[in-house]
């Protein structure tokens, strides 16, 4: 596949996505089925089968992209080993902000769960070649659920604090804890 047919494929994915996002700020996900978001997307339900198992996969997908595209993380600058550094913190934080109507509204139909897992893959990426018997492969996932839920309840108080005070506050957490 060329990069004209990929960019084009990611251009489909991305309608079938927002269309359902579009859905989602009218009603439940319950309501919604794949034939009215392939229908407000301008697909076929086969084409929607196509690039998503389902509705979940196209959350996944969204979420993924954010913290893939927007976060992600520069191994270059990790001098000292460590998978999170104040630079990413800030980014992180700053992305949150950046998409938290949309990622409370995805919290409120049940998605938190796949925001967790993005945000372990992301740490898991971050992390590089960890044997899985090693006891430090935990950390990435108390940094995680630290993170997740600090952004949330940030998220939902209308981000008070800057994310650069976010930050801030983690990396200091995640000293103390060290």
């Amino acid at each position: 596949m060329n990069a004209e047919d990929k960019r084009a494929e990611q251009a489909v994915r991305h309608r079938i996505v927002d269309a359902y996002l579009e859905l989602l700020r009218e009603k439940e996900t319950s309501e919604i089925s794949v034939t009215e978001i392939s229908e407000r997307a301008g697909v076929s339900r086969m084409t929607f089968y196509r690039k998503f198992k389902d509705k979940r996969e196209a959350v996944d997908f969204y979420l993924g992209g954010i913290m893939h595209w927007e976060v992600a993380w520069d191994q270059e600058k990790n001098v000292e080993g460590s998978i999170w550094d104040l630079e990413y913190g800030i980014r992180f934080f700053r992305v949150m902000e950046k998409y938290r109507e949309t990622i409370l509204l995805l919290v409120e139909r049940g998605y938190a769960t796949l925001l967790l897992r993005v945000i372990n893959l992301t740490n898991e990426c971050n992390a590089g070649d960890m044997p899985q018997c090693s006891i430090d492969r935990y950390n990435l996932y108390f940094l995680a659920g630290a993170g997740f839920n600090s952004i949330l309840i940030w998220l939902q108080d209308g981000c008070r604090e800057t994310p650069e005070e976010m930050a801030r506050a983690l990396r200091d957490h995640i000293r103390i804890g060290s």
